[in-house]
């Protein structure tokens, strides 16, 4: 009797040639695994700088609508020429304290001012956001015998803001921004 054994298997040049084609595979997943990633926390960085602007945009807007007294510079009333546009704001808030709004090293901030106490600085906008350009537009405010702006008793008071920078949006990509935004007084002001 006669018996033959064949043993069946991979030889070791089919095992190698197998184990190079599933590296290259893996390598290809891996980079693009990487790829999305790194596309990932770009989109995260940009929606958190661009959450944080939002709020600084919104918190300005609602504050000036509640307010009254609006100065443009802080010494001036109207400044509603985009030749020479206010560089910065002061108003009183709903609560009677003295609010400015101003540009301060690249970064948005306001001073508010209790009616007793010291005055306290609060940053709106997140580090990674550099303010080039604040600018603030306003009208319809003033005591009346001024200009004609501030003779017309029936111009509702008027806020513009017109704010350009960049953000930081990853390792080393900027993107740049303009944003306008506005807000008209809601309190009712009869002489």
């Amino acid at each position: 009797m006669r018996r033959t054994s064949f043993m069946r298997g991979y030889t070791l040049l089919e095992l190698i040639v197998s184990i190079g084609i599933f590296s290259l595979v893996m390598l290809a997943a891996t980079g693009a695994y990487i790829t999305l990633i790194d596309l990932d926390r770009h989109a995260r960085a940009t929606n958190d700088v661009v959450s944080n602007l939002t709020f600084a945009v919104d918190s300005m807007s609602r504050a000036v609508r509640t307010g009254t007294q609006y100065r443009c510079n802080q010494t001036g009333y109207n400044c509603f020429s985009l030749s020479a546009p206010g560089q910065s704001i002061q108003f009183l808030d709903e609560s009677g304290r003295t609010v400015v709004y101003r540009l301060t090293s690249g970064q948005i901030e306001a001073v508010i001012t209790p009616l007793t106490g010291a005055s306290y600085t609060s940053k709106l906008t997140d580090p990674r956001i550099t303010v080039q350009t604040l600018s603030f537009l306003v009208r319809g405010v003033g005591t009346p015998g001024g200009s004609p702006l501030e003779t017309a008793p029936y111009i509702q008071p008027q806020v513009t803001f017109i704010i350009a920078g960049s953000m930081e949006a990853g390792k080393g990509k900027t993107v740049n921004f303009t944003i306008e935004g506005g807000a008209t007084q809601r309190v009712l002001e009869l002489p």
